[in-house]
């Protein structure tokens, strides 16, 4: 018996035809809005209780914080300085003085306090139940600032600026005007930058007069109340007027021992009852010196004087040049 066998496969595919079949019925349709009505209803209702939450934690907060009588604005504690007071300070960060101390929004007070030139600090905080706490400290006026160039006049108490230690400008404050009226006038010519109330001064001769200020400060005392006023009045020197009426002229540098002469110079015409006009300081030697207000020579008897040692040359040259 033969048996045949197979040289290939051969592989049948079955084609599968699936038929769907929708069928569409008025009862089914309505069964498929009631599901859709069914789940819009429970939304409604979520977002509903959610509504009602949020709506009863705020009416919640208003009732028992905002519009607590004990949590109202009773007291602002400000700390005594000259640039603001109470009511200037309600005026500029918009304090509702019938609201609550929860309405006192710290950052935005703090922020608008900040802003103003003459203010240097301020720190505010709330003390519950209705006391706000405001700690502000002013900027401390070193100088005057003139510019004729740019229409900024001398100790004007509305248009005029001064400037702190580092040189910020701002509006001398009103209870600082007294003060302020003896304080040196830096007087700027054209160039550089408009002296702006909030800013830095950035002029050259404001830094050149400022260093010459500074040493003054140092080397001679009540220098701040004793000069009128600095300016540069030479591309190579500095001039300074006092208020009695002496006018010393500085070099651009070595201010230390020029004003030191100066010191030594006032010190000694104080001794010989005179008054220097002008003085040239940039000379180390042969100062030249112009005195004013000599009274009539008058004779004076007087015993023989002692020897004493002999004078340093420094003291000699200084009183050769005041008693010529």
């Amino acid at each position: 018996m033969f048996i045949k066998r197979r040289t290939s496969r051969v592989q049948h595919r079955r084609q599968v035809i699936e038929l769907q079949a929708k069928v569409v019925s008025p009862r089914i349709v309505w069964f498929s809005v009631l599901k859709s009505c069914r789940k819009m209803v429970r939304f409604v209702v979520i977002l509903a209780f959610l509504g009602g939450t949020v709506w009863g934690v705020k009416y919640g907060i208003r009732r028992g914080l905002l519009e607590n009588e004990e949590f109202r604005l009773q007291a602002i504690e400000l700390t005594p300085n000259p640039a603001i007071d109470e009511r200037r300070l309600v005026q500029v960060a918009g304090i509702d003085l019938n609201g609550s101390l929860f309405d006192c929004d710290v950052a935005v007070i703090e922020s608008k306090l900040q802003a103003l030139p003459e203010i240097a600090y301020a720190k505010v905080r709330r003390e519950f139940p209705g006391t706000l706490i405001v700690d502000a400290a002013a900027r401390e006026p070193r100088a005057w600032i003139s510019s004729p160039s740019h229409g900024i006049p001398a100790r004007d108490p509305q248009q005029g600026l001064v400037v702190n230690r580092s040189g910020f400008a701002f509006h001398c404050p009103p209870a600082l005007l007294d003060k302020a009226a003896g304080l040196p006038v830096l007087q700027l010519g054209e160039g550089g930058e408009m002296p702006v109330a909030g800013k830095q001064v950035v002029h050259p001769e404001f830094d050149r007069l400022m260093r010459l200020y500074q040493v003054a400060c140092t080397e001679i005392e009540g220098a701040d109340q004793w000069i009128d006023t600095l300016r540069q009045s030479r591309t190579w020197s500095l001039e300074l007027v006092s208020h009695d009426g002496t006018t010393a002229s500085f070099g651009l540098g070595d201010h230390e021992r020029q004003m030191g002469d100066l010191r030594s110079a006032l010190e000694h015409a104080r001794t010989q009852d005179q008054q220097i006009a002008s003085i040239e300081l940039i000379p180390e030697r042969n100062i030249p010196v112009i005195l004013r207000g000599e009274g009539t020579p008058r004779a004076i008897l007087i015993d023989e004087p002692a020897p004493v040692a002999t004078p340093d040359r420094r003291s000699r040259d200084l009183q050769n040049l005041l008693n010529r």
